[in-house]
């Protein structure tokens, strides 16, 4: 089925596309959410029509994450977790604690938008955390992780 987006939808498309998706998805899902309309000529018109003011929606919020992005990019933060003599830790450093540390420094940063490596930080040493704050607009933060004294 044929349908046109009316927001953004991680890992189908922007506002705006048209894209071919399963009648299920579609009619299940994307239709009834409001994240998007089948694509028939009315509804190709209305969006049309839509698309100014659609794209200026879209560079308020690229302004916005552009100003997110100033503001975490490059950011160094240290993670202290118990870890093992060979510096493995016991568990993994978690999207939580990475957020936790960043949320100070930026107000509107969304915790989903924390992409750590595959299979999480599991030993201590210097780390690179991407954080895809919207579309193709990303920050960088290095995670220094450092093993708890414990005594």
């Amino acid at each position: 089925m044929k349908i046109v987006l009316l927001e953004d939808v991680e890992k189908l498309g922007y506002a705006g596309d048209i894209k071919e998706v399963k009648d299920g998805y579609a009619k299940n899902f994307l239709i009834p959410k409001g994240f998007a309309l089948a694509a028939t000529r009315s509804n190709l018109k209305l969006v049309e029509e839509k698309r100014k003011a659609i794209l200026r929606k879209i560079e308020k919020r690229i302004a916005e994450a552009n100003k997110i992005r100033e503001s975490l990019d490059g950011i160094e933060i240290e993670i202290k977790a118990r870890a093992g003599e060979k510096g493995k830790l016991f568990g993994s450093i978690t999207v939580n604690e990475i957020y936790e540390q960043l949320k100070e420094k930026s107000e509107n940063l969304d915790k989903k938008s924390i992409r750590i490596p595959e299979g999480g930080i599991r030993e201590v040493g210097n780390h690179t955390v991407e954080i895809a704050i919207y579309r193709d607009v990303k920050a960088t933060v290095k995670v220094k992780v450092s093993p708890l004294d414990e005594q």
